[in-house]
């Protein structure tokens, strides 16, 4: 299906969300890091071209994540992986964390639906110096969501696939995101119920360099702490499929 005939807002085709790429455009910059490098080694996911980074001139759909996000100072790369061997989300209702609620500075256990893998650059994407703009992690986050809500989306046949919004976004800023560098996204949908999905997501970043003092003699790169910067959870919903 040609861009220009894909149904605005729906979710991305089922090819695009399934089928591997191996683009080094795509790849190589995540190579360079041993972090990501180890992500794109792990034989539960594979690499998928992230369809929001793909401009939509037909409809100007997506143009703030793929236009204005995807510059050599803003969002320079962008790189997506998806579980090899997806289980349906649970069919009830989770309970939805407290205002209060601390959560934790550890990434889940759970494994993720899908991974997001971005290279922050600077000054496009700062708020404070060296920290990235807290609109632009709640933009990362809800991009990452709309990826893993889309995999779980059922097919509905020679029908296009209703639309699926964002109806509930709560983001837990608990550390600075730090800029320029790399940030892992991590996103799962916990329940469906029918067109109804709620997703948790989290931003994790890893320790600097700066906490030991001692730059590339530091700890290896497998075994530098994983740091939750951001958690968030939302409530999306599908319209009805088109007739």
């Amino acid at each position: 299906m040609a861009e220009k005939d894909h149904p605005p807002s729906a979710p991305p085709p089922t090819s695009y969300m399934s089928e591997p790429t191996s683009d080094p455009a795509l790849l190589d910059p995540f190579r360079a890091i041993g972090w990501s490098n180890s992500l794109l080694n792990s034989p539960d996911y594979y690499p998928i071209r992230t369809w929001s980074r793909l401009p939509k001139p037909h409809t100007g759909e997506d143009g703030f994540f793929a236009g204005t996000l995807a510059t050599s100072s803003t969002i320079p790369h962008c790189l997506t992986l998806r579980r090899r061997n997806l289980l349906p989300p649970p069919q009830e209702v989770p309970v939805w964390p407290s205002p209060t609620a601390t959560p934790s500075s550890a990434p889940s256990p759970i494994p993720p639906d899908i991974i997001m893998m971005v290279d922050l650059a600077t000054p496009g994407v700062s708020g404070h110096p060296s920290t990235a703009h807290g609109g632009v992690v709640a933009t990362l986050l809800d991009e990452a969501m709309s990826l893993a809500v889309a995999i779980h989306a059922p097919s509905s046949g020679d029908h296009p696939r209703g639309a699926i919004y964002t109806a509930q976004l709560d983001v837990r800023y608990k550390k600075p995101l730090r800029v320029p560098g790399l940030v892992v996204v991590r996103a799962k949908v916990v329940a469906r119920v029918g067109r109804k999905y709620w997703v948790r997501a989290q931003a994790v970043q890893e320790e600097s360099d700066e906490n030991n003092g001692r730059g590339l003699g530091g700890h290896l790169e497998w075994a530098k702490k994983k740091t939750v910067v951001t958690d968030a959870m939302a409530f999306w919903i599908q319209t009805a499929p088109s007739l």
